[in-house]
Formats: structure tokens, sequence, C-alpha cells
């Protein structure tokens, strides 16, 4: 059972090695047996030779063991009868002088090979009382110790063994040789496994480049290190502009081939002392030592800038890049890694208001604005999440007959505890932090939810704008997000208002097939804001417009002179010259809306009548006004 166990615990490649090296020493033995055979029948010893078949047939059905894989039962099967076969010969021919003793030393190399410890103790201990029962059976007269006149047959037998016990050794060495030269291949492989496991805990996959961890020690090592004199540390956070758009309209494998580049550059342009590291996705992170001023640290943020300004040859295509840098330095800014870092990222959102690809040293006066922009920003997102968020809706009126015809939908965040948020505000973070887009869908879904409550409960046909930015539009999904929110809601295409700002002509591609399908649909588009942007008025004429929003900077200056009714009047003669309709927010008096009604303007919201509301709260407020024009 012991024996089973252990076999059990050997790989498979040692015990099929282990069968067949005793395969082919049970046929080694039995083709030495065979020529004593011989020998013994030449001479006439015929009890040797008995012995020598009797010794033949116990390794055959060793053999026979061994082919079915029964190695340890074969194994000692051929120990044992070798070991009696041995002695039995010594016994019955010379006794002590007899030439079998000498295989005994290959006997046991062969039992340790292939039993246990527990069996070799044994066979030594029979060998040697086999030694010493045959002094005393010669010294009992029973079996006497008598050597044959020496002939060729004895050193031809003496020869024979030493050359079988050999041939046994050189395998035995060799498979010895080759299990030593493959576990010191294992350990090579091994220790290279190892270096590269701890290569890339502390290294970036991708680029080679260290990674945060690394560069995080390398900056801890510096700041711990006594300085000479006033030198100073650097941190410097990079963040590529745009890669966003590059990963995704190039492909990831563009984008993960563009990080390397810009890891090599990165390489080259600090000293050898220096580093440069990998935080992650398209965040870089350089640590300097030893600068002798803030000067050599923009020295080599120039360096930096200047290595990202080539474009980069990729696929065939070149791919320009910039990138916003922020700088910290210690120990002005700071003694703590952490620190340190938090204002280098803090600086390079500074450079990236001052309209990127640039380099800003860390300012705790600037950087105030950027720091309440990422408290923002953070809070927004968390809002956004728990469903914090509110969409509250000011009344439209048709200006000739009073009615309500439907609402702008504007976003708020109720906040209790803090200073309210203004709307500009919460867009412009939105915007810059790429929220905008979960937030507008999900705006667009409120409001036509909202909208189609009413029109469930009896409003009549009241229609809902939504304030799209230019940044939806650049994404290339707000016509998917728009079809949604009017499919979730069974709501007819013609019940949806979308909002855009003159910047979105602008800056959009494509827009004019976007707008053209979005008409098609039945949506309707109004320019927002209106005369308060480029001033070019080509896009009235190419784009598939409804309407136009006058700004109340124009509307609220009513009365006030005859230049700004001059321009009010212009811009909605313009609109209907065009085939537009024209909206005037921002009324707050009884004397604009008069004057709005005189030049022909069809609808207006503002403060006279309500400001944005609720959902329930507007609902009570159209019925209480229909109820009070009945």
């Amino acid at each position: 059972m012991a024996e089973r166990r252990f076999s059990n615990l050997r790989p498979d490649r040692v015990l099929a090695l282990q069968k067949a090296r005793l395969r082919q020493i049970i046929w080694l033995v039995i083709v030495a047996l065979a020529i004593f055979c011989l020998t013994n029948l030449t001479r006439g010893t015929w009890i040797n030779l008995v012995l020598d078949l009797g010794l033949i047939a116990m390794l055959l059905l060793a053999y026979r063991w061994n082919q079915r894989d029964r190695l340890e039962l074969a194994a000692a099967w051929t120990i044992a009868a070798l070991l009696i076969g041995l002695t039995a010969l010594m016994a019955v021919d010379q006794g002590l002088y007899d030439e079998a003793p000498l295989a005994f030393p290959a006997l046991l190399v062969f039992a340790g090979m292939f039993g246990s410890r527990k069996l070799l103790v044994v066979l030594v201990v029979l060998m040697l009382a086999a030694l010493i029962a045959l002094y005393f059976l010669h010294e009992a007269g029973i079996a006497l110790s008598v050597p044959r006149p020496l002939n060729w047959r004895r050193p031809f037998a003496m020869g024979l063994i030493i050359a079988f016990s050999g041939f046994f050794m050189w395998l035995l060495a060799g498979d010895l040789s080759r299990n030593l030269l493959r576990l010191e291949s294992e350990k090579l492989a091994l220790q290279a496994s190892r270096e590269r496991i701890a290569l890339m805990a502390r290294h970036d996959s991708l680029t080679g480049l260290p990674n945060r961890t690394l560069a995080m020690d390398q900056l801890q090592y510096l700041l711990g290190k006594p300085r000479r004199g006033q030198e100073l540390i650097a941190v410097m956070f990079l963040d590529l502009d745009n890669f966003k758009t590059i990963n995704d309209s190039l492909s990831h494998a563009v984008g993960d081939a563009l990080l390397c580049k810009v890891g090599d550059a990165l390489r080259m342009a600090v000293r050898g002392t220096d580093m440069a590291a990998r935080m992650s996705g398209d965040e870089f992170l350089i640590v300097l030592g030893d600068l002798e001023d803030e000067r050599a640290a923009a020295e080599t943020a120039t360096r930096i800038m200047q290595a990202l300004s080539e474009p980069f040859q990729l696929e065939g295509v070149e791919v320009p890049i910039t990138a916003s840098l922020g700088i910290a330095l210690a120990p002005r800014d700071g003694n703590d890694p952490a620190v340190l870092l938090k204002h280098a990222d803090l600086a390079m959102y500074q450079a990236k208001d001052a309209g990127r690809n640039a380099f800003r040293f860390f300012d705790a006066s600037v950087n105030q604005g950027i720091i309440e922009h990422l408290q923002i920003a953070s809070g927004l997102r968390a809002a956004l999440a728990r469903n914090e968020l509110e969409v509250h809706f000011q009344p439209k009126f048709e200006l000739a007959g009073g009615r309500v015809v439907g609402a702008e939908a504007l976003l708020r965040w109720p906040r209790p505890e803090n200073e309210a948020v203004s709307v500009h505000r919460l867009i412009a973070v939105a915007e810059r932090s790429g929220l905008i887009h979960e937030i507008g869908a999900w705006v667009l879904q409120q409001a036509c939810a909202a909208v189609s409550e009413w029109r469930r409960i009896g409003l009549g046909a009241l229609t809902v704008s939504v304030n799209v930015s230019p940044l939806q539009f650049r994404r290339g999904n707000l016509e998917a997000a728009v079809r949604d929110a009017l499919a979730a809601n069974a709501l007819a295409p013609g019940g949806l208002e979308l909002e855009l700002t003159e910047s979105t002509f602008a800056d959009t591609p494509d827009l004019v097939e976007v707008l053209r399908r979005l008409g098609a649909l039945g949506v309707h588009v109004t320019i927002d804001d209106f005369g308060t942007g480029y001033s070019n008025l080509a896009y009235l004429q190419r784009f598939a417009l409804h309407s136009l929003k006058i700004d109340q900077s124009f509307v609220r200056q009513l009365g006030a002179g005859t230049q700004e009714e001059g321009l009010v009047r212009t811009i909605i003669e313009m609109a209907h010259g065009l085939g537009l309709q024209a909206t005037a927010e921002g009324i707050e008096s009884a004397e604009a809306l008069a004057r709005l009604r005189a030049f022909g303007c069809e609808f207006g919201q503002g403060f006279l009548w309500s400001p944005a509301l609720p959902s329930e709260a507007f609902i009570t407020f159209v019925r209480q006004h229909r109820a009070a024009s009945a």
C-alpha cells in the first residue's frame, strides 16, 4: 500500500522512464544469464544451469508484470529473484570465492532506483546476512568455499558481470544527467518567470514604462534623499488631448500603438536619471530630481511638448497629438507624494483650460476654480447615478391667443446643503467632464415622459423643447438618443423640439444631414439664443430649421430705446422672411409682451407668466391658467 501511494506521487514521465529502464535491465540480465547457461552447459555444471534457468523464468514473470503497469511488484520481484539466485549460485558453486557478489553493488543501485529506502536497507542487511551465512556454513563444513582452478571462464564471468553492471550504471548516469539538465532548465525558466512577474508588477505591460507604483516609489525616494542647497523635485502630470477621439475613430489597436510611441518620446525627452511612467489610459507621470530651479523644469516640459508636436506615423496614417501638462515642485508645492501628484493633476487641468497643448505650474489661487470644477463634476456624477437630478418646465405661450402650447425642459440640481449651481455652470462642467452625453440622454427621456403624461391626462397637444449641447452632435449618437426617448414614451416626434445654439452650426460637421433626418422624422429644430453667436446667417438657409429663439438679453431691453426694438423687430422679420417662426425668451413685463405681439412674434416665455416648474406644478399651472382664461 505504501509503495502504491508512493508511485501515485510520481509524475507520469518518471513512471514511463522507470518502466522502460526496468524492461531494459530485465532483458540485460536475461541475456547475461543465457550466456552463463551456455558456459554451465559446456562445463557440465547442471545445478548452476538449473538455477540460471530458474532465474530467467522469474525475470520473465517480472517482465510480464512490468508490461501490465505493475511497476513496483515487477521491480521488487526482480530484486528478490536476483538476490536469491546470486546467493544460491554462490552456495552451490565457489561460496565466498564466487564472482556472483560482484553484482551486489549494481543490485543495490537498482533497488535504490526502483524501490524505497526501506527496501534498500533490507537488501543490504540480507546481502550481509548471506555472506555471513556462507562463512559459517564453510566453517561448519556444510558448504565449503573452495575456489576452482583458474581458467578462462572465471575472468570471462567476472568481466561479463562488470560489463553488464557498467552498462546499467551508464543508463542510470544518463538518466540522472538528463534529469539534472531538465531541473536546471526548469529552474532558469522559473527564475525568468519570476523576473517577468516582478517586471510586470512595476512596469506597464503596453509601453514598457514604469507604472504608477514604481514612479511613486521613485518620488518617495527622491523626497527622502538629503538635498544639497535649493534643489527642486518636479512632478509632471501629462494627459493626451482628445485621445478618445483618436482611439474611437482609428481603432484601439492604433490607440495602443500611439501610446507606445508617446512612451518612447517621453523616454527620449527626459534625462537618464529621471523617470517617465504611465499612470493609466492616456495619462503619464514624469518625475525629475536634482533641478536647480523652476526654469530647469520648464525646459524639460518644453522638450516634452516639442517631442509630441510632430505627427506620429501609424499604419500609414499621420496621427497628430497634443498634450496638456501640469507641474508641481517640491518643496514649494508640498513634500508628500500624494499631495504633489494632486497638485500636478490640478495644474494639468489649468493647462487644458488654457486651450490645451500647453504646460502650467501649480498655482493654488488659480487652481481653486479647478478644484471647484472637480468637486462639482464628482457631485454631478454621483447625483446622476442616484437619480437626484430634476427637470423643470418653463411654460411656453402663444402670444396672440395667450394659451399654453408647451414648455422648455431645464435641468436642475437641488443641493440643500450647498450653494446652488447655476444652469450655465452646471452645463459647462457637464461638457468638460464628458457627462453631457449621459445627462443629455437622461433629460431627453424625462422630457418625453413628461409631455407624454401631459397628453395622457388631457392637457392637449403640448410640446417640449430640450436644449442640446454641440458635444452631443459631435459624438454622433444624438439621433439614436432622440429615437429611443420617443419610442420609450410612445410620443409622436411632433411633440419634441430641439434647441441648438449658433455655435453648434459652426463646430459640428455633417450637421446638415443629421438635421435633415430629424426633420424628416418630425422633430422640430430651433436656434436658441439667436443673435449672440457668430453672426453668419448662411446656415439659416442651409439647415432644416423651424424657428428662431430671440435671446433674452435683447427682449429685456424692449422699451429702453429704439435701437433694441429695431434689432428685435429685424430678427422677427428675418425669421418670417425665411419661413421660420419666432420665439422670445425672458419676457418679464407687459410692455415687452405688447411690443412682441405688435412685431408679430408667435411664441414667448418668461417670468411674466412663470419660472421653470416641477412637472406636477407645471400641470397645476396649466390647469389654473386655462380655468382663468375660460
